[in-house]
């Protein structure tokens, strides 16, 4: 599904990945962990096609979207930023209607306890409601590569289950999961962990 063959970057000549390969298989959820400015977001960005890389290759290589961070959710690739990124003016169902192209997304809105809030806006809703949407929103069109960004961060644990059963699901149904995250709980719903440190994989 995704291979990152040598791949590095660095910003201000200063290294946030040495050359890695990770190697992403449909059907499969993978985990990087690792401390904190250790190259895990930055390798989810290049991965999906939004950084490019100084070196090394991504195959097959994501298109970069013309498209801002709010709307990067179509039918090939989810993305669960960090930053969440919602779209403001738009209620929870719109949003992710917006990233479907059409109406739906009641059902995994319902299964993320997010229902009875689906016509409020994210600013009526708390950091955690947010984030469950923008979960929903990544899923929403059944993309085949899903990319997560601590999508676990803002839930409580009954929460962060709540979300990980639907990615786990996600790879269940033959979708290629690639989620970075501190939390125990993701790995031990993970296929594989790969651990990097310093840029570089340690681990997996």
């Amino acid at each position: 599904m995704l291979s990152l063959r040598g791949v590095r970057k660095s910003y201000g000549g200063t290294p946030a990945l040495r050359p890695v390969d990770v190697e992403l298989a449909a059907g499969e959820l993978v985990v990087l962990t690792g401390p904190s400015g250790s190259g895990k977001s930055t390798l989810l960005m290049i991965a999906g096609g939004w950084e490019t890389p100084d070196g090394g290759e991504v195959v097959p290589h994501p298109p970069l979207p013309d498209l801002p961070v709010e709307r990067m959710s179509w039918q090939d690739l989810g993305f669960v930023p960090q930053s969440i990124s919602l779209f403001e003016e738009l209620t929870l169902a719109d949003n992710l209607a917006l990233a479907r192209g059409s109406a739906g997304g009641g059902e995994l809105l319902e299964a993320l306890e997010l229902g009875h809030l689906a016509e409020r806006r994210p600013g009526e809703v708390s950091r955690g409601e947010q984030q469950r949407a923008a979960v929903a929103r990544a899923l929403v069109a059944s993309p085949a590569l899903v990319i997560a960004d601590e999508p676990t961060s803002h839930q409580d644990h009954r929460r962060a289950q709540l979300v990980l059963g639907l990615l786990r699901a996600a790879a269940d149904r033959g979708a290629a999961v690639l989620i970075a995250s501190h939390d125990p709980a993701v790995v031990s719903r993970a296929d594989r962990e790969i651990r990097l440190g310093a840029g570089a994989v340690t681990r997996g």
